[in-house]
């Protein structure tokens, strides 16, 4: 029997309000405070969850209120302060990604989580979801045959996105789809293959130097020689596509925007995966974090993967061709 776990939320934002809904439905989870430097957000989201307390400074929060799960969800420039504050008090954390603004960030917080011995976890949801789990399962099983290369397409008719017109996601100091949405396939490749050896990459920039980059072609080279090609563009006139391919010699498997499975035999055109065949995901985010905070065997994705991450994210946007 699991202990109630105490969460406070920091950062309310549209990213920050999603897991809301996954804390108030564990049972073994409660929401007790949140935070956000716009009180009148921070006081209606408290008041909303039961008239929780709410406070607009992180650090008040964190000597006054007796939590256990501290979640991070603020833009990724903050992560290191809060992060550590919260090590700093003995917290356990779930963090956004990426999990860090800079190479040198990420290792120290995970390094100081790892000596504080607290639970440290990132919020990457494509690991729990069905299609990706499906997924795992068949390059587990190695059904999918030699892995002849692993394709990402990254294309958006604009960016930021209509819904995510928030100060800092189209900017070169935090934002831009390499470290907004790059981070969640890099993630999926080393859970699946294991550590890249080198990345080379071509980045374009916009002349305005304070907005994030509009294109990318990158080429990784993974430890095991699996190499994996990235196509990233902001400005053409289709729609916004996201496609993440992993190429077999007996069968190819598609996860396209973020929840559509399709796949290919040997011959055959790539068509959508019948839902029939996609088992539901046995695992959940929050459940693993009561898990692991309750000393028991789960899977989360740490602060090291976090790290290793971030190490992909900065070194395409600084690496060439």
């Amino acid at each position: 029997m699991y202990k109630k776990i105490r969460v406070a939320i920091i950062g309310l934002g549209v990213v920050g309000q999603r897991l809301i809904k996954d804390f108030n439905e564990n049972q073994h989870t409660v929401i007790t405070t949140v935070c956000d430097l716009d009180e009148t957000l921070a006081q209606n989201i408290a008041t909303a969850n039961g008239d929780v307390t709410y406070y607009t400074d992180y650090k008040t929060l964190l000597e006054a209120e007796d939590v256990d799960l501290v979640y991070v969800s603020v833009p990724p420039a903050l992560h290191f302060d809060i992060v550590m504050e919260a090590i700093r008090h003995n917290r356990h954390v779930l963090c956004e990604k990426p999990l860090a603004n800079s190479i040198e960030e990420a290792e120290t917080m995970w390094k100081a989580a790892e000596e504080a011995n607290v639970v440290h976890a990132m919020h990457f949801p494509l690991p729990y979801s069905a299609p990706v789990r499906t997924i795992q399962e068949l390059v587990e099983e190695q059904a999918l045959g030699e892995i002849r290369r692993i394709s990402l397409q990254l294309h958006f008719d604009v960016w930021p996105r209509p819904w995510q017109q928030t100060p800092w996601i189209g900017t070169r100091e935090q934002g831009g789809f390499i470290r907004e949405i790059l981070p969640h396939y890099a993630q999926l490749i080393l859970q699946f293959f294991g550590p890249v050896q080198t990345v080379h990459s071509k980045v374009e920039f916009p002349e305005n130097q304070s907005i994030s980059e509009t294109g990318l072609i990158a080429h990784l080279t993974l430890e095991n020689g699996i190499e994996v090609l990235i196509d990233g563009l902001v400005g053409q006139a289709e729609k916004e596509k996201i496609r993440f391919t992993i190429h077999g010699t007996q069968q190819s498997i598609s996860l396209e925007d973020w929840r559509v499975l399709k796949s290919a035999k040997r011959g055959e055109n790539i068509v959508e995966v019948d839902q029939s065949q996609i088992k539901p995901s046995s695992v959940n985010l929050i459940e693993e974090c009561v898990k692991a905070i309750s000393g028991q065997k789960a899977f989360l994705i740490d602060f090291k993967m976090g790290y290793a991450v971030q190490k992909i994210l900065e070194e395409t946007r600084g690496a060439t061709l």
